[in-house]
């Protein structure tokens, strides 16, 4: 009887479904490789910031803001020393005073001794020995909250001549007006200037004759009115009138044809 043979099926090849898989499976590596700088770029990324908020926290120490952030109180009792400054002029130019014109120019300014938002005592005067800007901000006034961050930002990037002292007195603080409290809005804005705080009768701002909001006094080093103005003043004329005071330079009268905003801001 003639057999038949039969093939025998081929053995399998057992690295065939390995070699598949191998074959099939997505290259893994670029993922890795992508993985691995993604997490040194983010570890870098927060050491970089951790490090600039230790500078910034050490360098506004003691600064207006550091003080509103660990605030106690947001009034506090002032007293004048010396003669109150004469009222600003009832017809300005412009946002800045002219000189030649305004009763306060030469006068020395009073001095105020009162405390910061976090107790600390701070004194503005004509013993300062430096030539100064003093500004009235009340915390409702939407020129005063315009202003703010312009100087902020003007001294952010250096611009602030060195010797010359920028200090802000707070007035005007009322529970039912907007952007309450002053503290919360200076901290929130990082204001670098010192910070003193009016009492709720406004010692401070009468002593000055404030007229509206925001209020510059800029003085020479012996404390004598150099300037004045009033309202949200354009801070390339700030920056100009505060280089003048730095050189000792007599500042220019007001080249702006735009009257300041009237009391209340």
């Amino acid at each position: 009887m003639s057999g038949t043979t039969k093939n025998k099926p081929s053995a399998a090849d057992p690295y065939s479904k390995l070699a598949k898989d191998v074959n099939t499976s997505p290259n893994l590596v670029p993922i890795i490789i992508g993985v691995v700088v993604a997490v040194v770029l983010i570890a870098g990324l927060v050491a970089f910031l951790s490090s600039r908020s230790s500078s910034d926290s050490t360098v506004n120490a003691e600064s207006g803001a550091a003080a509103a952030t660990n605030a106690k109180q947001e009034t506090a009792s002032v007293t004048v020393t010396g003669e109150d400054l004469p009222p600003y002029p009832t017809n300005p130019s412009g946002f800045l005073t002219d000189p030649a014109t305004d009763p306060a120019t030469g006068r020395t300014i009073p001095t105020l001794n009162g405390q910061t938002f976090d107790g600390t005592p701070i004194t503005i005067g004509p013993a300062s020995g430096k030539p100064q800007v003093v500004v009235f901000l009340a915390h409702w006034c939407p020129h005063c909250q315009a202003e703010v961050p312009l100087i902020k930002k003007w001294i952010d990037e250096g611009n602030l001549p060195q010797g010359v002292e920028i200090s802000a007195v707070s007035t005007g603080v009322s529970a039912q007006k907007p952007n309450d409290p002053p503290s919360k809005w200076l901290a929130r804005e990082g204001w670098q200037p010192r910070v003193m705080l009016d009492d709720p009768s406004g010692t401070a701002a009468q002593a000055y004759a404030l007229p509206g909001f925001p209020y510059f006094v800029m003085t020479d080093a012996q404390g004598k009115v150099l300037q004045r103005g009033s309202g949200e003043v354009p801070i390339e004329q700030f920056a100009a009138a505060v280089n003048n005071i730095a050189a000792g330079v007599a500042p220019a009268p007001p080249s702006s044809a735009v009257s300041a905003p009237a009391a209340g801001g």
